[in-house]
This record gives C-alpha cells, sequence and structure tokens, in this order.
C-alpha cells in the first residue's frame, strides 16, 4: 500500500514553539505509512525541514490581522488561491494546518478538493468568527491542551493530544557549561530565566518584576531573558519596550537579554529555576523541555499550565499577576537545592510518562487513519 500524502501548511519562516512541534512530528513521523511535504515560507522552518528530507513547497501567506475588511477578504483570496495552486502539486489527502492562518486560507479549499483537513490548534486567543469558520470545514481540530480544547467547545471532532518532547534531543552537560561562559556566568551562580517569544501575553514584564522582588535577596543571582520577539508584530519592538521597562524597574544591569538562540535546551540547562509568565498559556512547549532538561518550574497558574506542571511535585504554581508570590516561589528553591532538585527529577519522569514524543506522533498518525477509514 502507498503511503498516505500529507500536506502541512505552517505560515511562519522562523522558529517559534508550533513550528518546533511540527518539525518533532515531521521527524518521528512512519515514512513506511506517511509521505509528508511541507508548505512555508523559506527561512528557518524550511531549512530543518530540508535536513529532514522532506519535500518543500513555498507558501507565502499574508497577515490577515487587519481593521479593513476590504483588505482582509483580498488577503485571505490571495491565500486560499496559493492553497489551491499547492493541492493542484498533489494528490493529497491530509492536509494539516499548523497555524490559525494557514487554517483559515486552507479550510474551505481543501475540503472542496476532496483531502482530509486537520487544524493544529496552537492558540487560545483565536477570534470566535475564525473558530467558527475553521470548526466548521475542518474534519478534525488537534488541541495540545483540554485547556484549549475547552475553548473550542469540545467538540466530537476535537482530539486531545499534547505536544511531546524525545529525551534523546536532550543536549549534554557540557552546551549548558558552555552557554554559561558565553555569557560570562560563574559555574556556582544561580541562573533563573524565562524562554519564550517576547511578547506582552507571555508576560515577560512580570519576569522583571521578579527580578526587582529578589535583587537585593539574591546579589550573587544572574537572571535571564532568552528569546526575541521574531513572530510579533512588525510595528512594535517589544524588546526594546521589555528592557525600558528593566531600566525603568532599576533592574536591567542584572538581567541578560540573550536574543533568540539556536540552542534553547542548552540555555534552559543553564538555568537553575526556569519562570514562567504566560496568561492563558495554550500549552507551553517550554515548560516540557524544562522538565525534561530536570529544572523545577515557577509559573503562574493559568491556561493550560497545571496540566503540565504538577503543583509542589515538579514546580511550584502562583495565581496569575502574583510577581511578589512568584518572587518568593522562586527565592525558596534558591535556598533549598534539595528539594529543588527533587522537583527536577519528578519533572524528567512526569516528561517521560506523559508527554512523550513518540507516543504523540503515534496517536496522531492513528487520528489520519482514522479520517480516511471514516
Amino acid at each position: 500500500m502507498a503511503p498516505l500524502s500529507i500536506l502541512y501548511l505552517d505560515h511562519a519562516a522562523e522558529l517559534g514553539g508550533a513550528e518546533f512541534s511540527l518539525l518533532a512530528l515531521l521527524r518521528t513521523l512512519d515514512r513506511r505509512g506517511f509521505a509528508p511535504t511541507l508548505a512555508c515560507p523559506p527561512g528557518q522552518v524550511a531549512d530543518r525541514g530540508r535536513l529532514l528530507g522532506v519535500p518543500l513547497l513555498d507558501l507565502h501567506l499574508g497577515k490577515l490581522r487587519t481593521l479593513n475588511p476590504l483588505r482582509f477578504l483580498g488577503r485571505l483570496r490571495d491565500g486560499r488561491a496559493q492553497v489551491r495552486a499547492l493541492l493542484g502539486r498533489g494528490p493529497f489527502q491530509i492536509v494539516h494546518a499548523n497555524t490559525l492562518r494557514a487554517a483559515l486560507c486552507a479550510s474551505r479549499v481543501a475540503r472542496k478538493s476532496g483531502a482530509r483537513f486537520i487544524w493544529h490548534v496552537r492558540d487560545y486567543a483565536v477570534p470566535r468568527w475564525a473558530r467558527s469558520l475553521v470548526l466548521r470545514d475542518c474534519h478534525a481540530a488537534i488541541a495540545p491542551s483540554e485547556f484549549i480544547a475547552g475553548s473550542l467547545g469540545r467538540r466530537r471532532k476535537v482530539h486531545v493530544i499534547p505536544n511531546g518532547i524525545d529525551l534523546v534531543d536532550l543536549p549534554p552537560e557540557a552546551a549548558s557549561a558552555a552557554f554559561r561562559r558565553e555569557w560570562g556566568i560563574p559555574p556556582e551562580a544561580p541562573v533563573i530565566g524565562c524562554l519564550g517569544r517576547v511578547l506582552p501575553w507571555k508576560g515577560q514584564r512580570y519576569f522583571v518584576d521578579v527580578v526587582a522582588h529578589l535583587a537585593s535577596r539574591l546579589p550573587g543571582a544572574c537572571f535571564l531573558v532568552v528569546g526575541s520577539a521574531v513572530l510579533a508584530d512588525a510595528s512594535r519592538d517589544h524588546v526594546a519596550e521589555l528592557k525600558a521597562y528593566a531600566e525603568e524597574a532599576g533592574v536591567a544591569p542584572r538581567i541578560l537579554f540573550t536574543g533568540q538562540r539556536e540552542d534553547p535546551l542548552a540555555a534552559l540547562g543553564a538555568m537553575d529555576i526556569v519562570v514562567n509568565c504566560s496568561e492563558n498559556e495554550p500549552f507551553g512547549r517550554v515548560l516540557i523541555e524544562a522538565m525534561a532538561c530536570r529544572r523545577p518550574i515557577v509559573a503562574f497558574r493559568s491556561g493550560a499550565v497545571p496540566e503540565i506542571v504538577e503543583d509542589g511535585s515538579t514546580g511550584l504554581l502562583v495565581p496569575f499577576g502574583d510577581a511578589a508570590g512568584m518572587a518568593e516561589a522562586v527565592f525558596d528553591l534558591v535556598r533549598n537545592r534539595t528539594r529543588a532538585e527533587a522537583y527536577g527529577e519528578a519533572g524528567r519522569h512526569r516528561v517521560a510518562s506523559l508527554f512523550s514524543l513518540k507516543a504523540s506522533t503515534r496517536r496522531i498518525e492513528e487520528l489520519y487513519a482514522a479520517l480516511l477509514s471514516s
């Protein structure tokens, strides 16, 4: 039997959490049963897809968000035309949209082509009209968390499949030591950091508030912000805004802003405590990555975070927006290294049992097969 032909769509050129998860799926997909093709713009995502031996097609979807209805309709029409042209390069039996923009442009076109259409729901802040439009046309939606599934109305076509990570992908300790040396961080210094795109909903401003609470209490500690606004609205420089906020708070000299890294797991491994300040976190890939690296987590109890981080076992959760409480939780773990190490070990076991990449990929493969047999 010939492998099932699948077209994956992603509007992003650069790497974000959604793209890392898609590339992990492509790497572990059983090529004996499934033949993937990736459509995305030239850039990091395409480069990594090429290294995986996945056939590539160019896709350039314009930003749909605009206050001008005519401009929106024009961009949507152009996006649908591009997807229609890609489908003509098939035949493709399944179309799997990895982002909302791709899903909006592909849902109706894919269904009319006779392909099974899947929307991988990576975001929480999806406008109601967009959610209804795509859910109407898709054959299935994949939610990485119960939190996201709930936002979709828990329909029968919504399948909860958490993102996964392969423990063999973790960098050696030497990579984390090299990261510390690169940034001049002493081996014995406690390192507290956050990692992810620098965007308002990611909450790095709260991390600055945490640093302000801890700066005098932990004079030897180093604080890291790892990431950039690479996928953000180009009209705003969120990193510059965050640095200005740190200046206002008087803690800018205490925070190292590393920018986007090609080795994010090495950066996580260099941290002693990983902080997550997101609001309505849809999943939080960085959370399972940190736990896989045996790092305890301090996070806001928001979105899908409680599904991933077990409070009092793999980390500590505090109410959203409580920067003082978050700072106190971080301070407690810095003072109690034994407790922090126990949380790290528990996190590693939790990832191995609940967030296996192979298990996640097999469940998606089973969904593909079920859709084509129905």
